[in-house]
């Protein structure tokens, strides 16, 4: 303490240029200079910053600018401020981001110099890569409005940067950003952080902002309260439009009950969707009708009730001739054949329509050929089966469930020859193929096999014939949690 007081009392003593200051004395004398600000004495800050900058200290010339910038202890003089700034900044010793940023506002503002916003973004880019957030907003307004260099993208990362160097102004820039998508895709949740960092600073655009996504919110089926909230603050903050928001958010109808359950939807709230999917299937809303089944179809938020979610989309399938029709379809076959026959041939017909030339059709050539072969479904048509299957297996070109099916039917062509051999020219231990055919063909209507070793690889292959039919049954809806995960007879559960 003493040996700072005595350099402050030899400064005031002496005019003369210092000759090069010790790093520590230097930084003493700064922080005198800026105690001496704090307590009102700008003419000892004058002097103490003049002295600093005569024994060329970056910080003292920073400083010293400032107080010519502003009058303070000195005639105020911005040029020679600007003098200051520029040659603290250059300082080859200064690693401080204050000049930085003052020597580039200076060219941003063209008032002592001439503008140049390529001086401008050299020096704020100086001070913004030491984390100076006001260096990194005033970059993130150039690169949003400054002809011939805008760049969204890049100014909402200088935004987004100040705003966590705590930089409210930013946060608010970054937020509004956010929530209209300019400079990204629009991100609304973390629109919302941004905004309410900056709601928390007192801004008051902020304020307005986040009541207008809230209105959006509950025009959309949100709550109501939150955006008459954020517009009062809005008004009381000066924002006149705020007023008007705000009445008509309190005096405009509820959202639709599909609005409400879209809503719901969309935040992955399937329980408290569903109630609004019941009342706007009630009122004749397709969307609403077509929603609540799906639900139902899957257990999604309400107890699973496959059977009268058929019925819903084959109301909607009559009704409209485009929603429900392959949900119908689907559904049908995922009950197994228990649709009854008739609502089974609509359901076949439904895939004979889609069966084309891409995977998703493959998948309906399959639901054909498997709907024709599985007894249960009451449908029963070899030929049609065969056909179907073939297609489906050409259009994958891949061993997948219908070129099982297919290689099932060449197994059984090649029982019938098996079959009419006399039986002392059968094998004794027949082959695999020979013994899957004994299971799914003889086995399965009781007749007796030809030795241990068919029952057995028979038996074998017929139970995994069956469990596999019945997974393939399973995993055609969508929705379900096997849908697509059969892709090839060696697939796990296959």
């Amino acid at each position: 303490m003493r040996q700072i007081l005595a350099l402050i009392i030899a400064l005031m003593l002496m005019p003369a240029a210092l000759p090069a200051l010790a790093q520590d004395d230097a930084q003493a004398l700064n922080e005198a200079g800026k105690a001496a600000l704090t307590r009102g004495d700008v003419t000892t800050a004058a002097r103490i910053f003049q002295q600093l900058t005569d024994a060329d200290d970056p910080n003292g010339m920073n400083n010293l600018g400032l107080l010519y910038y502003t009058g303070q202890g000195v005639s105020q003089d911005r040029a020679l401020a600007f003098t200051l700034y520029k040659r603290s900044a250059d300082h080859p010793d200064m690693v401080k981001p204050q000049a930085s940023y003052h020597t580039g506002i200076a060219y941003l503002l063209g008032d002592v110099v001439p503008r140049d916003a390529s001086a401008a973004i050299t020096y704020l880019t100086r001070a913004a890569e030491m984390d100076f957030a006001p260096a990194e907003y005033e970059l993130g307004q150039l690169y949003l409005s400054e002809p011939g260099i805008t760049d969204p993208a890049q100014a909402l990362e200088y935004f987004k940067s100040a705003a966590i160097h705590d930089y409210p102004a930013a946060a608010y820039e970054a937020g509004r950003m956010l929530a209209i998508g300019q400079g990204a895709a629009a991100d609304l949740p973390w629109a919302l952080i941004h905004l309410d960092i900056a709601a928390q600073a007192g801004i008051a655009d902020a304020y307005f902002l986040l009541g207008v996504l809230a209105e959006w919110e509950y025009r959309a089926g949100g709550p109501m309260d939150v955006a008459v909230e954020w517009y009062a603050k809005a008004e009381a903050a000066g924002i006149e439009e705020a007023a008007m928001r705000r009445w008509e958010t309190e005096h405009i109808g509820p959202p639709t009950n599909w609005q409400q359950a879209e809503y719901r939807l969309a935040r992955n709230d399937p329980v408290g969707a569903f109630p609004f999917l019941v009342r706007s299937c009630a009122i004749g809303e397709i969307y609403g009708c077509y929603y609540q089944a799906l639900a139902l179809a899957d257990g999604n938020g309400v107890p699973q009730d496959r059977y009268t979610a058929l019925s819903m989309f084959e109301n909607l399938c009559d009704e409209t001739d485009e929603f429900g029709c392959a949900e119908f379809a689907r559904t049908a076959l995922f009950l197994g054949g228990s649709a009854g026959v008739s609502r089974n041939q609509a359901a076949q017909r439904t895939f004979q329509g889609e069966c084309g030339t891409d995977n998703l059709a493959a998948d309906s050539c399959y639901s054909v050929a498997l709907m024709s072969w599985d007894d249960r479904f009451g449908l029963r048509n070899e030929a049609l089966a065969r056909q179907y299957a073939d297609l489906s297996c050409q259009l994958r070109s891949t061993n997948n469930e219908a070129c099982q099916m297919q290689r099932h039917f060449q197994i059984e062509d090649r029982w019938r020859d098996f079959s009419q051999q006399d039986a002392l020219s059968k094998s004794a231990e027949p082959d695999f193929l020979e013994g899957l055919l004994y299971g799914l063909v003889v086995g399965a209507a009781g007749q007796s096999g030809t030795g241990d070793a068919a029952t057995h690889y028979g038996e074998l292959a017929r139970q995994r014939e069956n469990a596999r039919t019945q997974f393939a049954i399973e995993a055609m809806r969508p929705g379900s949690q096997h849908y697509g995960t059969c892709p090839t007879v060696n697939s796990p559960g296959c």
